[in-house]
Order: C-alpha cells, then sequence, then structure tokens
C-alpha cells in the first residue's frame, strides 16, 4: 500500500510538473487555452489513474486476511484474560483461606483453589485442597467456613496431612 501511494504521488508530481512546463513553453492565445486544456485533462487521468488500477479484490482478500488475524490474537487475549481472572480469584481465595485458617492457629497449612466458570462467566472457587495437620474441630470449622464464604461443598474440599 505504500508503494501505491508513492507512485501516485511521483506520477501526479511528474504530471504537474510537464503541465507547468507545456503551459511556459505555450504562446498566450488559443494555443495557450488548448493546452490548458490538455495539461488539466492529463492531471485528471494522474490523479484518477491509480482508482481505475487499484485492484480491489486483492484489497478485500488482503483485508478479510487482517480481520481474521486480528479476531484470533482478540480470541488469544481474551483467553490469557480469563486464565489472569481465575488466577486471581483463585491467588485470593487462597489467601483469605490461609487468613481464617491462621487466626484459628493453623497457620502452617498450605492451601490450594481451583476455579470454575461461574453462571455469569466469572471464575469461581470450586475445589479446594488443604494440605496440613488439622484437628476434626478445626477441620469442621474451616470446612463450614469454605462451604459457606466460596459455596465450595464438602465433595470438593480435600484434606490431607502430608504433600503427598
Amino acid at each position: 500500500m505504500p508503494e501505491l501511494i508513492r507512485t501516485w504521488l511521483l506520477g501526479l508530481t511528474a504530471a504537474a510538473f510537464l503541465t507547468t512546463i507545456a503551459m511556459t513553453l505555450t504562446p498566450k492565445g488559443r494555443p495557450r487555452a488548448v493546452v490548458g486544456l490538455v495539461s488539466g485533462l492529463v492531471t485528471i487521468v494522474a490523479l484518477i489513474a491509480p482508482i481505475v488500477e487499484f485492484d480491489f479484490h486483492a484489497y478485500a482478500r488482503d483485508t478479510s486476511g487482517f480481520e481474521a488475524q486480528l479476531e484470533a490474537q482478540l480470541e488469544e487475549m481474551e483467553a490469557a484474560q480469563e486464565r489472569l481472572t481465575s488466577l486471581l480469584i483463585s491467588q485470593r481465595s487462597q489467601a483469605y483461606i490461609w487468613d481464617k485458617a491462621e487466626r484459628l492457629g493453623l497457620g502452617h497449612l498450605t492451601v490450594e483453589v481451583a476455579t470454575t466458570q461461574g453462571a455469569d462467566g466469572w471464575p469461581v472457587p470450586d475445589r479446594v485442597w488443604v494440605v496440613g495437620a488439622v484437628s476434626p474441630g478445626d477441620r469442621q470449622i474451616l470446612s463450614e467456613f469454605l462451604t459457606d464464604t466460596f459455596g465450595i461443598p464438602v465433595n470438593r474440599q480435600y484434606w490431607s496431612e502430608s504433600d503427598e
């Protein structure tokens, strides 16, 4: 495209230069009027020639290819944004759960949260893995907290005393 514009400008400049020389060399009177008319026509032809020669089919093909490429990049960006949002919600949920565990005196726990897409399209905490020794009473409190706060049912709460 830049090459097309460059060629067009060079042609237009050459036409203007040649018509100016022709007008300067032509004597006054009727011959000058005829040369002026021809010069105007040459300039108009130089101005519109690229439009006549322009390959609209190739331009449409290139444009549609560009649009498809842009659409693919947009989908990649949206997927990356969804992954980042999911990761952020997972990490914030983990921090919130770990903070609750620490208030219960269970600061030694490791917590990992997995998310899934909720009904509204946003990631929501779906499963949790808790690693570390927890008494049955503290486990019950933390389990109820997970269910009440995040809506994670007991069957998707995974407890382990070791990291195996």
